[in-house]
């Protein structure tokens, strides 16, 4: 509770025991929020780390005035994570998933990925951009609709109608596709 009470607060400058603090306060926000659209945690840290890079370069642009500073960093984790995207689209990639020499996934991968989670995150890939985009601000980042509103400039009804569309899209395909 104290965390989100203290996130929200309004600061006019951001020195850096403040950024520290509020580094500490959004950095798992904003890695699940990452990890949420590209779906692997080494891409999703170093997004993570660009993300707080910019905002510590661009500190002194922020105007409490004009959003909370975590819909300011929400915005710039958006940016930071479209921008790879379209990289990725433009150059080819070869899978470098953990595995054994002869092919096999590492325990470790085994574990952390589950056919379910696999399976989730593949219908989730299937949907279009914009619900790619709230999903992942609202269970990636954890954000609440109205939250989500404020960054993407719609109303926080708008928002969670179109969640609720893209949890039924995501059941319907579940259900038909079967358990796994």
């Amino acid at each position: 509770m104290v965390d989100a009470v203290r996130s929200e607060v309004r600061v006019d400058v951001l020195d850096v025991d403040t950024f520290t603090d509020l580094y500490c306060t959004h950095i798992d926000a904003i890695f699940n929020y990452c990890l949420f659209r590209t779906g692997n945690r080494v891409v999703a840290e170093d997004l993570t780390s660009d993300t707080f890079e910019r905002a510590w370069r661009a500190r002194r642009r922020y105007r409490p005035e004009r959003a909370a500073f975590s819909t300011w960093l929400h915005t710039i984790a958006r940016r930071v994570t479209t921008d790879w995207q379209r990289r990725q689209r433009r150059r080819q990639v070869a899978d470098l998933t953990e595995r054994y020499p002869d092919g096999a996934p590492l325990p470790e991968s085994q574990i952390e990925e589950s056919e379910s989670q696999q399976r989730l995150r593949q219908l989730v890939a299937g949907l279009n951009n914009q619900e790619q985009e709230l999903i992942a601000l609202k269970f990636g980042a954890g954000m609440t609709n109205r939250k989500i509103g404020q960054l993407l400039g719609k109303k926080e009804s708008a928002v969670g109608s179109a969640i609720y569309r893209a949890m039924q899209k995501l059941r319907t395909v579940w259900s038909e596709d079967g358990p796994g």
